[in-house]
């Protein structure tokens, strides 16, 4: 009779750990699906707003004070060099350029252990904005702002205000 419950418990462990395992796999996938709330709206030409979650930071909207940080400004006969630099800051930050334009860059940073994909985004006018946001979740732990605070950093090495 011991045996019956030895083989029940088994059984349920591995039932767990199979739905575990699905669990991961759909956190998989819902991680690597690119947000709609990304890219610059066509209406505004901004980027997009940050959501009222707590893990996104954002330069184009100084009303929104809980996600907003400055933009960057540099030299304006520096502008068509803005874009190769910013990329190679990215780079050098462990992101992965998924799309760039002429006035945009649309990277990605992924967390080590966990696959987390955050999302990071420049645009340039007169100043470089940008954007960058978990894309699951309600708090990153301020990873984002960090990210943002070390792009920041790296930047005004070469274009200091």
């Amino acid at each position: 009779m011991l045996e019956q419950f030895g083989d029940r418990n088994k059984l349920n462990k591995y039932k767990a750990a199979f739905i575990f395992l699905c669990l991961i796999g759909a956190l998989i996938v819902v991680a690597a699906t690119p947000p709609k709330t990304i890219g610059i709206d066509e209406l505004s030409n901004q980027l997009k707003p940050c959501p009222k979650k707590l893990n996104c930071i954002n330069t184009e909207y100084s009303d929104d004070t809980d996600h907003y940080a400055k933009p960057l400004f540099f030299p304006a006969d520096k502008a068509t060099d803005i874009l190769k630099q910013s990329k190679n800051i990215i780079l050098s930050m462990g992101g992965e350029i998924e799309k760039e334009r002429v006035n945009y860059i649309h990277a990605t940073f992924t967390s080590k252990i966990f696959r987390f994909v955050d999302d990071f985004e420049i645009r340039i006018d007169d100043v470089l904005h940008i954007r960058s946001a978990s894309r699951i979740g309600s708090s990153d732990f301020g990873v984002n702002k960090e990210r943002v605070e070390l792009f920041t950093l790296e930047f005004k090495k070469t274009y200091p205000d």
